[in-house]
C-alpha cells in the first residue's frame, strides 16, 4: 500500500448497491474498469492515513447525513471523468467540499465538480450508446450521502488495489 490517498463522500447502502451494479453492468458492456462509486472531495494526497483519519475525524466530526440530486449524466475526454453523474455544487456539497479544502491544505471549492463516476475510459462513441438510459435511471434522482472516508487512491495507483482504509459515518 503506497501513501497515497484520497478524501471520498460515499453513498448510502442502497444507492450504492445501485451505483455499483451499474458500474458492473457498464463495465461488463464497455469493457471498462469496476470500481466503487463514490464522490471525491479531496485526490491524490501524498499523506498516511492515520493523518488524514485524524484531520477528517476532527474537522467532520457531526456532519449530518443528507441527499443531493443528480443534475445529468455527462462525460468529458479525461479518463476518470469520462461517464459520469452530475450534482450541483451547491448547498451540502459546496459546504463539504469547503470544509475538506480548509481541513486538508488542498484543492479549490471554485472549480470543485461534484460527480460520481459511472464507468472510466470511455470513448464518446460508447458514452452515447448509454446516455440515455443512464439520464432516465438517474437525472434528478437524489442520492444520499452517509459517510466519508480516507481511500488509498491516486491517478498513480492502479484502480484494482483503491482500498478504503477509514471512515466516518455521518450521523
Amino acid at each position: 500500500m503506497t501513501n497515497w490517498h484520497s478524501i471520498w463522500l460515499q453513498p448510502s447502502a442502497a444507492d450504492l448497491e445501485r451505483l455499483q451494479a451499474t458500474v458492473d453492468r457498464l463495465s461488463a458492456r464497455l469493457h471498462t474498469q469496476r470500481f466503487i462509486p463514490h464522490l471525491t472531495l479531496v485526490e491524490d494526497m501524498e499523506r498516511s492515513a492515520e493523518d488524514l483519519a485524524d484531520v477528517l475525524d476532527t474537522h467532520f466530526a457531526g456532519e449530518t447525513a443528507f441527499s443531493a440530486p443528480v443534475t445529468g449524466i455527462h462525460g468529458l475526454p479525461q479518463f476518470f471523468r469520462s461517464l459520469y453523474a452530475g450534482f450541483a455544487p451547491a448547498g451540502r456539497l459546496k459546504a463539504l467540499k469547503a470544509t475538506a479544502v480548509d481541513a486538508f491544505g488542498t484543492g479549490s471549492v471554485e472549480t470543485f465538480m461534484p460527480h460520481i463516476s459511472l464507468a472510466y475510459g470511455v470513448t464518446e462513441e460508447q458514452r452515447q450508446t448509454v446516455l440515455a438510459k443512464l439520464e432516465q435511471d438517474f437525472s434528478g434522482h437524489p442520492i444520499r450521502f452517509d459517510a466519508i472516508a480516507v481511500v488509498n487512491s491516486a491517478q498513480s495507483i492502479p484502480i484494482e488495489d483503491w482500498k478504503i482504509v477509514h471512515t466516518l459515518k455521518l450521523a
